[in-house]
């Protein structure tokens, strides 16, 4: 919605020139309002329930919340967005609390929505009320018992105000028994006698006390007729001793046409009638249903006339008219002028259309009799409500056409088509399609090739649901070759298409058809559709290695999600998968700040979404984060939350993920025992795990195998290794060759095969340096960080290298230090037996492990004691572990 029309919706309208005082109604309200939970407002048009309202909120000492509701508001989603979006007004972090989360994704769930509300509003730090007006628009059922469910549990600083003409369908009589409704009816808003002579005496019209007072009984305090009376008196078209007023709904339409619009000039008249038809009104949107210039102006004069016009925003760009005024004017038009109706709304369709706004467009084009304009803004806002999931929306645009123009027009069938398969319905779907394609059967094929391409584009859709990427293909080559160049649908058949060939492993087909979808895209649904893609995009450069690619493309998907336009047009977890990904790249690149701000970030969506994905995702970057900050039991606390979602979720690749996270801890709280148990329960295929299906899991197996550290064990993960390599080379994953050679060399290190782990480091080096790869080094521990400084002193790739090395340093105590803090170093053979007693060892176990005799073992323990200045074994592993000598 235009986003200064929507803003007349969400904030307290402005105050009208000579408006009648209601402080004996402001006060009442002011003094009552923290004291009940609900204040009912309900009276008939004229009362000046808005016009109080407007007063106290002005002058209230209290944070007022407005929200001036319309029939287009009759949608659980809508109304509480908008109400958000009115609340943000007071409290603008109000769309980063929890309810405000879930508002932004797609489809919230009712019940969370409602308990978020009520758990953010009773945090509130003061008394916040509420204003709905015109609630009687509001027809529901839904609402009024989301609205019930706020009543009966709103914190005792939160309070609603419901104006309207009809009571709301809410259990008032339960509330008045309780104490907490505060009612103002018809009788309460009447003016008093003196409230009458007020009001005209700052009119400046001195008239007669008994004048005043026959007036008064008249009207029956009425302000709107007072207002008619007043109009028409400074006018001087009548005067008071001979005002006569009778039967109040005759005297409505009469007095209005007689005594105010009559006098008018044929012009203002004219105009006043045509503009009727339209519920908002500026400048731009006037001339273009009047076909005349100079329509801000002459608004501007109607509203210092004070012909029943209100100002909807303080710069005076939005109006409306007096609903009494309004209901006069449009009865008057179509008595007076019936054949201009429908011309009308079809021009207010069309500019409504011009201005991306499709909801008041579709109004006006049903009310103008106007099917083309209808299939235009399907054309337009189809595939972006569908993507949005703004189904119900869609399906009360469709229930409310005309059954002929379904007739007439086989195209309205493909929309219909579109909601029932968004919606699941597949079968029905694929009948209505049937029956679209069978109303253009009897048509001339040149004159319909380009709405039967439309029919094969969605039979391409529906396959692409089913999975079915032979028949998808099919009718993809059809599809293409009929549809004009610039049709939306064009880029439908890419999208879907792209997911098929992404399901089943066909990767450059799918980023082609990723590419071609974004090269068609433009207009609203784009912004949906291009979401979408980005997302895709980015997963398939994650998977071959391109951080820097991934990355463009992930910033590009947040953007997008982060349009004001597109808000709420994706599901929740989706967006937090988003942030999650994209902190996964920040992660590696070693931007620890700005990865936890996604980190938050995602974790908040993932855990109000309930996606179990993205709550493993979550959780294992939370626990990488944590262990990089040297938080290990934090970091273990995360595992052991993505722990039974792991376990009870098809997920291999994140198993693996899980798998590798499990090792660090274990290697960070130098449980190697647990590594080298873990490592040789999955080679036996006995692990929790189950086999090892990902590759992730086979990277953490080969480095527990290193870590392990004999020659069979290094040699398994040698060769575990190079398959992996062998594979990545073959689909030209880069990501998954750094990390596999990274770990080669470590192996190659550890059988002190020093030149085979140069050379493979290097090769590691120069394929990740380009990508910025550098937790990938970090994380591997201390034995990286003392390859990588052997490979900068050789002067391989010294200067990434060396940032490695630095990092190292910024990280945790580097080698050098460690090494520096023992009078003489330790022997390889040393650092094998350390490992080990660190593990918890017993010397027959150590003797076993490494194949030598048990006194060999008692007699390097005792090398590793005087070294290390300690006099036994446990403080041995003390002092190993605060030198950080014990690494992987």
């Amino acid at each position: 919605m235009d986003t200064v029309l929507l803003a007349t919706k969400l904030r307290i309208p402005a105050l009208a020139p000579r408006t009648m005082p209601r402080p004996r109604l402001i006060d009442a309200l002011e003094h009552s309002i923290r004291h009940v939970k609900l204040v009912q407002i309900a009276a008939p048009a004229g009362y000046g329930k808005t016009t109080m309202l407007v007063q106290w909120a002005h002058a209230s000492r209290l944070p007022v919340v407005w929200l001036s509701l319309g029939a287009e508001d009759n949608d659980l989603e809508r109304f509480f967005r908008c109400l958000l979006m009115a609340w943000a007004e007071v409290r603008p972090g109000i769309r980063e609390s929890p309810v405000g989360l879930l508002l932004g994704g797609m489809a919230p769930d009712r019940e969370a929505v409602l308990a978020a509300f009520i758990n953010v509003a009773a945090g509130l730090p003061e008394h916040t009320v509420f204003v709905l007006d015109d609630y009687h628009l509001i027809t529901e059922p839904s609402i009024h018992q989301a609205l019930t469910f706020l009543i009966d549990h709103l914190p005792p600083t939160l309070h609603l105000v419901l104006a309207g003409r009809a009571e709301p369908a809410l259990p008032l009589a339960r509330y008045r028994a309780r104490g907490e409704l505060l009612e103002f009816r018809a009788a309460d808003l009447q003016l008093l006698p003196d409230e009458t002579a007020d009001f005209l005496h700052t009119l400046r019209l001195e008239l007669a006390n008994d004048a005043i007072m026959r007036l008064h009984a008249q009207l029956e305090g009425w302000i709107a007729g007072l207002q008619l009376v007043a109009l028409t008196l400074q006018r001087g078209l009548t005067g008071s001793d001979t005002l006569v007023l009778s039967g109040r709904h005759r005297f409505i339409a009469d007095f209005l046409r007689d005594e105010v619009l009559a006098p008018l000039p044929e012009a203002v008249r004219h105009f006043l009638l045509q503009t009727s038809i339209l519920e908002h009104l500026c400048g731009s949107l006037c001339d273009a249903v009047t076909g005349s210039a100079g329509s801000q102006e002459l608004l501007e004069t109607l509203e210092r006339e004070n012909l029943f016009l209100m100002p909807l925003d303080d710069s005076r760009a939005w109006f409306r008219y007096h609903q009494l005024f309004a209901d006069v004017l449009r009865e008057e038009l179509h008595q007076r002028h019936p054949a201009q109706v429908t011309n009308l709304h079809r021009r207010a369709g069309r500019w409504y259309l011009a201005q991306a706004l499709p909801e008041p467009a579709f109004q006006h084009a049903v009310a103008g009799d106007d099917p083309e304009l209808v299939i235009q803004i399907l054309e337009d806002y189809l595939d972006a409500k569908l993507n949005g999931g703004e189904f119900s929306l869609l399906k009360r645009w469709l229930d409310s056409l005309p059954a002929q123009w379904h007739t007439a027009y086989p195209l309205l069938g493909l929309a219909r088509a579109g909601l029932l398969a968004f919606t699941g319905a597949l079968d029905a779907c694929v009948r209505c399609v049937d029956d679209v394609e069978r109303r253009l059967s009897p048509l001339a094929s040149e004159d319909t090739r380009g709405q039967r391409a439309r029919v094969t584009a969605i039979r391409c859709a529906i396959a692409c649901f089913q999975n079915d990427l032979a028949q998808a293909e099919t009718y993809a080559d059809r599809a293409l070759r009929d549809l004009a160049a610039d049709d939306s649908f064009r880029a439908a058949v890419y999208g879907a298409l792209g997911d098929t060939y992404r399901h089943h492993g066909r990767w450059e087909e799918s980023r082609a058809c990723y590419l071609s979808a974004l090269e068609l895209g433009h207009g609203p649904t784009f912004r949906v559709q291009s979401v979408h893609a980005f997302g895709a995009l980015a997963d398939l450069q994650l998977r071959q290695g391109r951080l820097r690619a991934a990355a463009a493309y992930w910033r590009k998907a947040l953007a997008g999600m982060q349009d004001r336009a597109t808000w709420g047009s994706f599901p929740l977890p989706l967006i937090g998968w988003v942030y999650l990904r994209m902190g996964e790249i920040l992660y590696e690149w070693n931007e620890l700040e700005a990865a936890n701000d996604h980190l938050a970030q995602g974790l908040a969506r993932a855990e109000l979404g309930g996606d179990v994905r993205a709550l493993i995702a979550a959780y294992l970057l939370a626990g990488q984060l944590k262990l990089a900050a040297g938080e290990i039991t934090a970091a273990a606390a995360y595992l052991e939350r993505a722990r039974p979602l792991v376990e009870n979720a098809a997920f291999p690749d994140w198993t693996g993920r899980f798998g590798r996270l499990q090792l660090a801890c274990w290697l960070a709280q130098d449980q190697l025992r647990a590594a080298v148990h873990w490592a040789d329960a999955l080679l036996r295929g006995e692990a929790s795990e189950g086999p090892v299906e990902s590759e992730t899991a086979q990277l953490a197996m080969a480095r527990a195998l290193i870590v392990k550290g004999d020659a069979p064990s290094l040699d398994r993960a040698r060769g575990l290794l190079a398959r992996l390599v062998e594979m990545a080379e073959a689909q030209g994953r880069a990501g998954l060759i750094v990390e596999a050679l990274a770990l080669q060399a470590l192996a190659h290190w550890r059988r002190g095969e020093h030149a085979d782990a140069f050379t493979t480091l290097e090769r590691a080096l120069r394929l990740a340096e380009p990508e910025g790869y550098v937790r990938l080094f970090l994380d591997l521990g201390l034995p990286m960080a003392r390859l990588l400084q052997e490979a900068r002193s050789r002067a391989v790739l010294p200067e990434y290298s060396g940032a490695l090395v630095a990092a190292f340093t910024r990280d945790r105590p580097s080698a050098e230090a460690s090494a520096k803090a023992l009078p003489e170093p330790l022997t390889p053979r040393e650092q094998e037996v350390l490992a080990l007693v660190a593990a918890g060892l017993t010397n027959g176990e150590i003797a076993a492990r490494l194949v030598i005799s048990v006194e060999t073992v008692k007699k390097h323990v005792g090398n590793l004691c005087a070294k290390l200045g300690v006099s036994n074994r446990t403080e041995a592993a003390a002092r190993a572990r605060a030198l950080d000598l014990l690494g992987s």
